[in-house]
């Protein structure tokens, strides 16, 4: 693995260390949908939701009226959340090897590979202060009759759906990211990356923060491209476009060399952005779920 996605995988591990710590964590058999942040959020009496805007909300851990800072339930469920995660990417992973392995089109390749990035950019963010929070009409339903605050009307009348949140004074503090759930999954990554490498003068890294910061390299626009708006991509077109993001994809050391060279201004959505973000991304998810899980067996042992 790069200096870049192991520095990233051992910030992670740390943070899985502190969370298994301030926890009573389940065993990785015992992860589902009822031990997540979510359902926790909806269902459980002991966690309070107060409407602090129409467009935010705080979330904390509660006994008998007192506020239990990063309670033992909230940071329990934040593991789960990124273990299940974390599992999703491994295998959108293996998805992409076979893909390529199968000789697909370069256009498929690329769009998995896309949706391996995202959901590790998403994982990676929920440990680095960055958690992506989503409801749908129902969930807001239920929240509705839990929540508390001087903004409820006005919040459960905006209805907004989709959340970036961060932990502050032992809550997890909530806004409303708009209506482009994938766009602020990036920027938080941007956000969360650029804050993590700061003490490091690394080009690499640095070149890695230019993918996720200018427009131009933005993810989201290049998968749109590909999958909705340039139909020609998925012939002879999009192999030729595509030859050495094929070439990349599924070849750590060739994407980290891809990155450590910076190449000046690149073209507008070049396709090997692609590649490097799932290689250094995906190997990062997935060493620090490897890492962290040996840590919940060892708490659990």
């Amino acid at each position: 693995m790069d200096r870049c996605s192991q520095f990233i995988a051992d910030r992670c591990t740390s943070l899985i260390a502190d969370l298994v710590q301030q926890s009573h964590p389940n065993a990785l058999n015992r992860l589902s949908f009822s031990t997540s942040l979510k359902y926790l959020v909806l269902n459980d009496p002991n966690i309070s939701v107060e409407i602090t805007s129409p467009t935010s909300f705080d979330v904390y851990e509660s006994q008998h009226g007192l506020v239990i800072a990063n309670g033992p339930a909230l940071s329990q469920a934040r593991l789960s959340d990124f273990f299940l995660g974390s599992t999703r990417v491994r295998k959108q992973y293996e998805a992409v090897l076979k893909l390529k392995d199968a000789g697909a089109p370069t256009a498929w390749l690329l769009i998995s590979a896309y949706y391996c990035a995202f959901f590790a950019c998403v994982e990676l963010c929920k440990l680095l202060n960055r958690v992506s929070f989503g409801m749908e009409d129902d969930d807001l339903a239920t929240l509705r009759t839990k929540a508390i605050g001087p903004f409820h009307a006005q919040f459960f009348a905006a209805a907004p759906n989709n959340f970036v949140g961060v932990e502050y004074a032992g809550k997890l503090q909530f806004r409303s990211s708009g209506a482009k759930p994938h766009t602020a999954a990036w920027d938080s990554a941007q956000f969360a990356l650029r804050n993590l490498y700061a003490p490091k003068a690394w080009p690499d890294a640095n070149r890695l923060l230019d993918l996720l910061s200018d427009a131009d390299y933005s993810p989201s626009r290049i998968r749109n491209t590909w999958n909705y708006k340039r139909s020609d991509y998925f012939g002879s077109l999009g192999e030729a476009k595509g030859l050495e993001f094929k070439k990349l994809v599924g070849n750590p050391e060739g994407a980290a060399a891809w990155l450590a060279r910076g190449r000046g201004r690149l073209n507008a959505q070049e396709p090997c952005i692609i590649a490097v973000l799932c290689e250094a991304l995906a190997a990062a998810v997935i060493d620090a779920a490897r890492r962290g899980g040996d840590l919940l067996r060892q708490a659990n042992a």
